[in-house]
């Protein structure tokens, strides 16, 4: 797996929000990078979720459990399953 940014590490600031879709691994590079330089971050799995929470909804006609969607996702990705 290839562990470049697309965002090179000197042109990020404190108080940038940074967004990065990829969510596997959970913590990217460019979040890694982000943090550190002190921006806020926004991981992936927030994408994901949130698609998949939009998905539930149109299909169940239910509310979607985000959080505990978004539980699974984070329990499986860091186990590696």
């Amino acid at each position: 797996r290839r562990r470049e940014s697309p965002v090179p590490a000197s042109i990020l600031k404190p108080g940038m929000i940074v967004f990065d879709s990829v969510y596997n691994p959970l913590e990217t590079r460019l979040l890694k990078e982000a943090k550190a330089a002190g921006c806020d971050v926004i991981s992936g799995v927030e994408l994901f979720v949130n698609q998949a929470a939009g998905q539930f909804e149109l299909w169940t006609g239910k509310k979607a459990p985000i959080d505990a969607m978004r539980q699974v996702v984070v329990e499986k990705l860091k186990s590696g399953v």
